[in-house]
């Protein structure tokens, strides 16, 4: 968590620093939780579902004036590092075209930071914990969570926590954790949702807590071959460090050897430029014609960043930064241009906690140059936005894009639509 509270946003203008006009989003619906969001997302194999993870946190043992903002997320991990009881809750909502239907509240022993769906069997869920614990859920087409195996021996203790987590985008049987004690782990899952660490040490080792993680979705190496192949894994901390390890893994060797299937490679490469902890890693590969991967940042320091990065032995150039007044919490991409003659272009979807949720525009010409634009905010949420997705099924619809957000001490979760 930050060591000091990030600013207040300042006030902002109706059109963005680029002089285009941004949307001003009101809800369409909105409802309170009964505890407080920490994370959500959209389930891929059943569209009009999505899971809310809880965190909730009992305040008795560490008067609240000792944190702010995200440290009352993750409190425990700073200076204090007092045990304290969490607990929390999976939520299973329908949005019925701007109707939320509440499906199932799904108890949890202890609160939840994170939660990913599966990227090819994708109506399975993983969720981490601030006990150390991976618990994998399959939800069903009519919205039910059932749960299918928790591994609580993960962590070295309880008072490790898991901050998040992040499936590779090619080899679906790894998944990387973030730790409150400094590090990224690999575990391999097997077919049977097992999970076996497929390193003796960690994957990439940070100086204070690792808030996020993210592999390239770029793959280096001949698959049939029997050399190991080589990818990036991306991982973000509290010491404000943007490192890029790369890996080398050998996919036919068994997760359960003593002999490890992956290993790091080099040193990592550290990305320069942030004034604050790293808070979310986007990946993105780059269809203009120039190598590497453009990788999205944000931080406590209220800025998205856009950076170029061609492998271990490149200097990462920083393309581009915008301030969006807000700690940057999590990116995601909703949709991605086909290359012209001229630039490529994503849109993303930008939880801001304190600034609310932000619609923003990248583009990218083959020169490399970048632009920056924020073409949407929403602005009804009072206190920290960490989670926000939007509903897949109206990408492309030729409707406007719907999208829920929530906030955390005010336990709201909002419906609002916007164009993309």
């Amino acid at each position: 968590m930050p060591k000091s509270q990030p600013l207040l946003p300042s006030r902002m203008d109706s059109a963005d620093a680029m002089g285009g006009k941004v949307e001003s989003i009101t809800s369409l619906r909105s409802l309170t939780l009964n505890l407080p969001p920490s994370c959500i997302e959209f389930c891929p194999s059943h569209p009009s579902f999505f899971i809310v993870g809880t965190y909730n946190l009992e305040k008795e043992e560490v008067p609240s004036a000792e944190y702010d903002g995200v440290e009352d997320i993750v409190e425990g991990t700073g200076p204090t590092k007092k045990s304290q009881s969490r607990n929390g809750s999976l939520v299973v909502f329908q949005l019925e075209d701007t109707e939320i239907v509440l499906k199932q509240t799904v108890q949890y022993p202890s609160a939840i930071l994170d939660l990913h769906f599966h990227p090819s069997q994708s109506d399975v869920l993983a969720v981490v914990s601030s006990t150390g614990v991976l618990s994998f859920f399959r939800l069903s087409a009519w919205g039910q969570l059932v749960e299918v195996i928790s591994h609580s021996e993960l962590g070295p203790s309880d008072d490790v926590l898991f901050l998040s987590c992040a499936w590779h985008p090619v080899f679906h049987n790894l998944l990387a954790i973030t730790t409150s004690d400094f590090h990224v782990h690999i575990f391999h899952i097997s077919s049977d949702w097992n999970a076996h660490i497929v390193m003796d040490g960690p994957a990439a080792l940070h100086q204070l807590e690792v808030w996020t993680s993210a592999f390239s979705p770029m793959v280096s190496g001949a698959r049939e071959s029997s050399e190991p192949l080589e990818f990036t894994l991306f991982s973000g901390g509290d010491d404000s460090k943007l490192l890029a390890s790369t890996i080398a893994y050998s996919p036919r060797k068994c997760p359960d050897e003593k002999l490890s299937s992956i290993e790091p490679l080099y040193s990592p490469r550290v990305f320069k430029g942030h004034d604050a902890g790293v808070t979310a890693i986007l990946p993105l590969p780059v269809s203009t014609g120039w190598e590497g991967v453009l990788v999205v940042t944000g931080s406590y320091d209220d800025h998205i960043r856009v950076y170029r990065y061609t492998g271990p032995f490149q200097v990462p150039q920083l393309l581009a930064e915008k301030n969006l007044g807000g700690g940057v919490w999590r990116l995601k991409s909703i949709v991605a241009s086909e290359a012209d003659v001229d630039e490529w272009q994503v849109v993303l979807l930008a939880s801001c906690m304190h600034a609310g949720a932000q619609i923003v525009r990248l583009s990218v010409d083959h020169s490399g140059n970048v632009r920056i634009v924020v073409s949407g905010r929403f602005e009804e949420h009072k206190s920290m936005n960490y989670g926000s997705d939007y509903a897949p099924c109206t990408v492309g619809s030729g409707s406007r894009l719907k999208c829920i957000s929530t906030s955390f001490y005010d336990r709201l979760l909002c419906l609002w639509e916007c164009s993309i």
